[in-house]
């Protein structure tokens, strides 16, 4: 028998893995002192090398008539089910015992095949193989790609690591994370069998939405590495929970805007500063929401006063025309410090400014604008009419009519009507119902994110995306 010499055997070892077909089997039969080990290895769904492994002793193997009986060589080829492989390397660990040799000669009767000599078990050999095995199939990470502008998505997949592969190899690739599930963003990777994909490994990381350089490093056959996204988690989900979790499309994106707010500064204290409070709550909001899209401006509007004692009314007040956010807010301020302005004689009591500010909102307005706009009417009185009618209302001093000029704001392009109103349903006047044709809410209970998202100025809670996006250029 010749010298002993692990390298070989490892080359032998490499070259029978390397050759294992999706269905094929390598037995390796280690034959030693006391006992005889199979090592029965062949490749997973996902083409990894797997190998499991059981050892008889030769007090097992032997009939009590000893070696010489055909019954314990019968025992031995049973153990090591050599017609069961599509290869077979037989292994010799104690290359001078009688007992190993006569083991050897049956195994190589039933199936002739070469005999390593090596010092001592060949586990760490067999082990370091499947460790370094180059890819038979290729990793990808499971990727959602969008369509724009439809927004739709469709699972796709990148390629980390083509066919022959070895560990150590690296690939970096940049992907975009949108708002997860419970288990944040899944890193999933998959080989592939014919069409159909077979998940190799998923961990999942919860991120603030954003791009993220990647960096996938193969550490063995079957364990990928990730770094670039913080603290990775096992996820326990399988291929069709993960499937199951994907949206249709992406949330549809807001796009510029410029938000009206006529606020009604007549009545008691506690109300206008309630309303104004609105008002920068809704600001802050969208400021956040639409970061660099958002134009804001300020209308203060009061009550007429009919007498003509009195030193004047105080006009519709334009605080501030499509500025940026914080310069609205602002502008806010001396509103908010300045509180109601009419309040109670000689100012009318039963309806105030609307239709003097529906005048100044139109006459300010071009008649084309690329961008969705939005009047907000933040109050609680009806507007006048433009002449006496049965509502008793006193008709507007100017006189303006305030439904000519609301259906003029209306008929812009991308133009909405929405109305933060004191007063419930039922007991606001129908004014309030044409003033917020598009969405109306309640001061006392007002959803900020629903009246954004019914006016096209928040997106939609958004289901989670439970895959990394990868832009159509990747």
């Amino acid at each position: 028998m010749p010298e002993p010499d692990k390298a070989l055997l490892r080359k032998a070892v490499a070259r029978a893995v390397a050759g294992l077909t999706a269905t094929g089997r390598l037995t390796i039969v280690e034959v030693a002192a006391d006992a005889m080990t199979v090592f029965r290895i062949h490749r997973d769904d996902n083409g990894r090398p797997r190998c499991h492994y059981w050892s008889l002793s030769w007090g097992d193997l032997t009939s009590e008539h000893g070696w010489a009986d055909e019954s314990t060589r019968q025992a031995v080829l049973r153990a090591a089910d050599l017609p069961s492989a599509d290869e077979v390397v037989l292994v010799c660990s104690f290359p001078d015992g009688a007992e190993a040799n006569r083991v050897l000669g049956w195994l190589s009767e039933a199936r002739p095949a070469a005999v390593h000599p090596v010092d001592g078990p060949v586990t760490a050999v067999i082990e370091d193989v499947l460790a370094t095995d180059p890819l038979s199939r290729s990793y990808d990470l499971v990727v959602m790609r969008a369509d724009h502008p439809s927004g739709r998505l469709r699972l796709g997949s990148k390629q980390l690591f083509p066919i022959g592969a070895v560990p150590g190899t690296r690939a970096e690739v940049t992907v975009r994370c949108e708002p997860g599930d419970e288990y944040g963003t899944a890193f999933a990777v998959v080989t592939w069998q014919g069409r159909e994909p077979r998940l190799l490994s998923v961990h999942s990381a919860r991120l603030t939405p954003g791009r993220y350089p990647l960096t996938a490093e193969l550490i063995r056959p079957g364990k990928v590495r990730f770094t670039g996204l913080g603290e990775l988690t096992r996820d326990p989900r399988d291929w069709g929970d993960l499937v199951a979790a994907v949206p249709s499309q992406l949330p549809p994106r807001a796009g510029p805007a410029h938000l009206i707010c006529a606020v009604e500064v007549c009545g008691p204290d506690a109300k206008v500063e309630e309303r104004l409070s609105r008002v920068r709550q809704v600001v802050n909001f969208l400021s956040a929401e639409l970061a660099g899209l958002l134009r804001v401006s300020l209308v203060a509007y009061g009550a007429h006063s009919y007498d003509d004692r009195s030193a004047g009314e105080h006009p519709v007040e334009v605080a501030a025309w499509q500025v940026a956010p914080e310069h609205a807010l602002a502008a806010l301020e001396p509103l908010e410090d300045r509180g109601a302005i009419t309040e109670g004689y000689p100012y009318y009591p039963h309806a105030a400014q609307v239709e003097d500010m529906l005048d100044a909102v139109a006459r300010r307005l071009p008649t084309s604008e690329h961008m969705r706009t939005v009047l907000l009417t933040v109050g609680d009185r009806p507007p006048h009419p433009v002449r006496a009618n049965r509502s008793l209302i006193l008709p507007c001093p100017h006189p303006h009519d305030w439904q000519s000029l609301l259906s003029r704001v209306q008929h812009r392009p991308d133009t909405l009507l929405a109305a933060i109103c004191d007063r419930r349903d039922a007991s606001a006047h129908p004014a309030w119902r044409q003033l917020g044709a598009n969405a109306v809410a309640h001061l006392d209970a007002l959803d900020i994110r629903g009246l954004a998202t019914d006016l096209g100025l928040s997106a939609p809670a958004a289901l989670p995306i439970p895959f990394p996006l990868l832009d159509e250029t990747e």
